[in-house]
């Protein structure tokens, strides 16, 4: 027999979900197009699902994965771009992890 309070949690964490796997959506548009700025949509996507979400994680598993092969590619404009994606990546880290820890700790 389920509680009350169990099935109002389900639906506002799929609502929740639902939002951040859209922001990550927005997010990665606007990584890929010049147009509009992918960061606030990625840093609300990490806000909304957690830095704990399987499905988060396994995309950022993916993309480490597909630096690392840009990295070590043949071709040296591959390479090169690698390496400049790669400290792309680590300088945008660097700079959101203290604030999505701050930011997880005040909406827990």
């Amino acid at each position: 027999m389920q509680s009350i309070a169990s099935s109002t949690i389900r639906p506002a964490r799929l609502i929740r979900r639902g939002l951040g796997f859209l922001f990550l959506g927005v997010g990665i548009a606007g990584a890929l197009l010049p147009i509009i700025p992918g960061w606030p949509g990625l840093f609300v996507a990490i806000l909304l699902l957690g830095r704990r979400d399987p499905a988060l994680r396994r995309l950022h598993l993916i993309g480490r994965r597909g630096l690392r092969r840009l990295r070590t590619a043949r071709a040296p404009h591959m390479r090169r771009l690698g390496r400049w994606l790669s400290g792309q990546y680590v300088g945008m880290r660097r700079s959101m992890t203290p604030h999505l820890i701050r930011a997880e700790k005040m909406f827990k």
